[in-house]
């Protein structure tokens, strides 16, 4: 029965996240991202090498907003209609960002952040790779 508990406790620890971004770097999601690629469960993998949309991340407190937006070449960007609104929660030592639609609800597991990228997990295991964006007249 010991050896069961243990078992039961290992295999909580390992479903649980591996590591968790540092609360500090939570802010780091501000701003402007591309999707760079999606890594599926079988191993399948999409690259993004174009991208006509980002998403604008706006977070204070650990609630804000999410939107899509299209970059313009002078630098300006427009807005989508829909704006979802997010949370990011501390839960069982891992930061989940919860989204909250007009239409439908959704969390993802937040893998990693740092000043350039950062990565989500869904409920399906599908891995989303997001960069920060640079604008176009940055660009070298």
């Amino acid at each position: 029965m010991k050896n069961y508990f243990y078992l039961v406790l290992l295999t909580i620890s390992l479903i649980s996240c591996t590591s968790k971004p540092n609360k500090e770097d939570i802010v780091k999601l501000n701003g402007y991202w591309e999707i760079e690629k999606v890594e599926f469960p079988d191993g399948d993998k999409k690259e993004y090498k174009v991208n006509e949309f980002l998403d604008y991340i706006v977070l204070k407190d650990n609630k804000g907003t999410r939107q899509k937006v299209a970059p313009q070449l002078d630098g300006s960007f427009i807005k989508g209609v829909l704006q979802d609104n997010i949370k990011v929660v501390d839960s069982a030592d891992c930061y989940y960002m919860k989204t909250k639609s007009k239409f439908t609800k959704w969390e993802e597991k937040i893998v990693s952040v740092s000043d350039k990228e950062f990565v989500l997990e869904n409920e399906a295991k599908i891995v989303y790779h997001f960069k920060k964006f640079v604008p176009y007249d940055k660009r070298k």
